[in-house]
Parts: C-alpha cells; sequence; structure tokens
C-alpha cells in the first residue's frame, strides 16, 4: 500500500525488488513502476553484475530517466556471492536518473543483496490474497464492468476456479462477456462458462464418492482422463482430498482460521470438507487412503495400468 501511495503522488524510487509465489501480482506492480516513471526501458532476462551496472550508468538517448528491469536474476538467493555481493555494493550508488526493478521468484533474505535492498530501495512480498481478499478483489474487477457476485457466488467462483490471480482474472472476464446485459453474476454461470481447476474437479469426485453416486464418480474421472489429466496427478490430488476430509474432521474443534493456516487451504474449503466428512467414518477414510497408496504403488511397480487402477479405486470406494 506504501508502494502504491508513492506511486500516485509521483515519487519513483531508485529501487525494487518484487518477489513472491503470486506472479499474477509481481507483474502488476512492475506495470505500475513502468506507468509511472515513463522512462527509456531495459530487459535483462538473468543476472550479470556488470552488465546491469552498466546499463544503469549510460546516458538515456531518448529519455531522461532509465527504467532497468531484470527478471529472476539470481542476485538475492544462495549460490551466486560474487556477483550478488557486487550489486549489494551499487545499491547504494545508483544515479537519481535510474530505477532498478528486479522481479524475483527466488529470495533468500539473507544474502547481502537482499538486505542492501531493503536498505537502499523497496522490496514488495507478492504473496498470494487470502480468500477474503481475492473476494475483494474480484468484486472490484467485475464492478468496474457494471457486475456484481450474487450471494456465496464470489466463494464458489474461488473453489471452483482456484486462487491463481491470472487464470481469475481470465475467468472472470469470460464470466462478464458471458453474463451480457445482466448485472449480477450467480453460480450457475460459473458452472456454465468457467473452467474448473483439478482440485475442483477432484472435489465433486470425492463428494460423489462420498454420497455413493457411483456413476457420476466415474463420469467425473473419465472427463478428467480425456481432458489429458495424468491418471497419477489425479491420484494424488484425490489423496490430498481425503487427507483434508480426515483432518478437518479429527480437528473439527479447531478454531477454522488456524486450521486452514496449518492445512494450507482456503478457510470455506473446511465446512465443505466437514460437509463431506459427515458421510465417511474416520475408518472409512483411513481405510479409503490406505487404498489409494496401495493403488498408488500397484500402478508405479506396473502391477496394474494407471487408468484402469484409479477406475477400480472408485469403485471400491464410491
Amino acid at each position: 500500500m506504501q508502494i502504491k501511495s508513492e506511486l500516485a503522488r509521483g515519487e519513483i524510487r531508485n529501487l525494487y525488488v518484487l518477489y513472491g509465489a503470486e506472479r499474477f501480482l509481481i507483474l502488476h506492480y512492475a506495470a505500475e513502476i513502468e506507468a509511472a516513471c515513463r522512462a527509456e526501458k531495459t530487459v535483462f532476462g538473468g543476472g550479470n553484475a556488470a552488465e546491469i551496472i552498466m546499463a544503469a550508468e549510460s546516458v538515456g538517448f531518448s529519455a531522461e530517466k532509465r527504467l532497468i528491469f531484470v527478471r529472476d536474476s539470481g542476485f538475492f538467493a544462495a549460490g551466486r556471492k560474487d556477483e550478488s555481493e557486487k550489486m549489494a555494493e551499487y545499491f547504494a550508488k545508483i544515479p537519481p536518473d535510474t530505477t532498478l526493478v528486479f522481479t524475483e521468484s527466488e529470495i533468500d533474505k539473507r544474502t547481502k543483496a537482499f538486505k542492501a535492498a531493503a536498505k537502499w530501495g523497496a522490496t514488495v512480498e507478492c504473496a498470494p490474497l487470502n480468500p477474503a481478499d481475492l473476494a475483494k478483489w474480484l468484486g472490484v474487477i467485475v464492478k468496474k464492468k457494471g457486475k456484481s457476485f450474487a450471494s456465496g457466488a464470489a466463494q464458489y467462483f474461488l473453489r471452483t476456479c482456484g486462487s491463481d490471480m491470472a487464470n481469475l482474472a481470465n475467468e472472470a472476464e469470460k464470466l462478464i462477456h458471458f453474463c451480457g446485459e445482466r448485472s449480477e453474476i450467480s453460480a450457475q454461470d460459473i458452472d456454465e462458462i468457467c473452467t474448473p481447476t483439478l482440485e475442483a474437479r477432484i472435489f465433486d469426485l470425492t463428494k460423489a464418492m462420498g454420497a455413493g453416486r457411483t456413476a457420476d464418480a466415474l463420469r467425473l474421472y473419465n472427463d478428467m482422463l480425456f481432458l489429458k489429466e495424468s491418471p497419477y496427478m489425479i491420484l494424488t490430488m484425490m489423496i490430498r482430498q481425503l487427507r483434508i476430509i480426515l483432518l478437518c474432521k479429527v480437528q473439527k474443534e479447531t478454531p477454522r482460521a488456524q486450521l486452514a493456516k496449518e492445512l494450507k487451504i482456503m478457510e470455506f474449503v473446511i465446512p465443505e470438507a466437514l460437509s463431506h466428512g459427515k458421510r465417511f467414518s474416520e475408518e472409512q477414510l483411513i481405510a479409503a487412503l490406505e487404498k489409494c497408496l496401495d493403488t498408488d504403488v500397484r500402478m508405479k511397480t506396473g502391477l496394474i495400468a494407471p487408468e484402469i487402477g484409479v477406475e477400480m479405486l472408485l469403485l471400491s470406494i464410491a
């Protein structure tokens, strides 16, 4: 928020390090900085300290200011000590008419380069947003196009499309066009036009299994195979989902926010997992997980074809 306020006032720093797991936010803030700078731009697709310093010190030809983007330099992670220390030393000497922007996927805050960047510039962690903030962000996106989510539809949208912001932005755009003149986006609209993530499909699969709807479970599985999903990945995700259901069931007295953090899931997943858990006993869930692990071993040792192995597993659990 501080960086956004500074950019809005036209205050441009000489150094930014944008890092974290949410690539969409990194690219978003990089674009905001570029728009605010209005400078001659140079892009480096990697890290070479001497070349970057030379570019930062060179005289601009078509603009008074220089803007240098460096993507995944490696200066802020272990393994490039000499280059990292060169850049760390230079961060205190960046010319006033130059802005360096590093966009990094790997960061070690103990490196000299990161400590120097925090001292002489701005280090901005672009972490994944929590569900509440994602819902607010989605609300802003659709509001700009004269739309709004019906009650519960924003959370259903997140459950269906996941938490990756780039994917959510694309799916939201599809929804906006699909709704046409209608101002409200419903769960039915999401089902009609949005592409569910593999996690959402597995969620529906385990729900069908728990309800004993074997035909629906097999249909969902065959749909995933048609979409070229790997049986190994489907099995891995099934194990994860069954494990979440079991742990939510066992720890149902734990505060939801704490449980969501421990399990690394969105908080709104917990009540749905608890609902699924009502259809299984703890013993059934443990037995289902044991069957999954046995199937995994048989598939990987060639005792059974992967597609057939997962199908037989579904039949035995459902």
